[in-house]
């Protein structure tokens, strides 16, 4: 399976209301030092997809502002949408930090 398949398959995981770091995802994944090609591979994704996308952050729980000038605006409507706290574009990770089955986990 690709690496873009696997962050997708992964990102699917991270339930409703719950957030993880790039970072995160790539050390899930086996690749710690792979959180620009997991940024890459969600920026990559076509509209309407199912992939929870937006429950990706940086690690310090910022919503990224690189790319699609519309998407941080949206990311946070998603986000706050399904109940997570977004104050100054930032996600308090303790809180909404999602820990991946077999220990990656969100560091806040």
């Amino acid at each position: 399976m690709s690496f873009r398949k696997r962050v997708y398959a992964l990102v699917q995981t991270i339930p409703l209301g719950k957030v993880a770091g790039y970072g995160h995802v790539a050390a899930a994944l086996g690749s710690p030092r792979a959180a620009r090609q997991v940024g890459f591979a969600l920026a990559a994704l076509p509209g309407g997809t199912d992939v929870p996308w937006h429950r990706v952050l940086r690690s310090s729980g910022h919503i990224a502002q690189q790319g699609d000038p519309g998407r941080p605006l949206l990311q946070r409507g998603l986000l706050e949408a399904e109940g997570v706290v977004v104050e100054q574009n930032r996600v308090a990770m303790d809180r909404y930090g999602w820990v991946f089955p077999g220990g990656a986990s969100e560091m806040g």
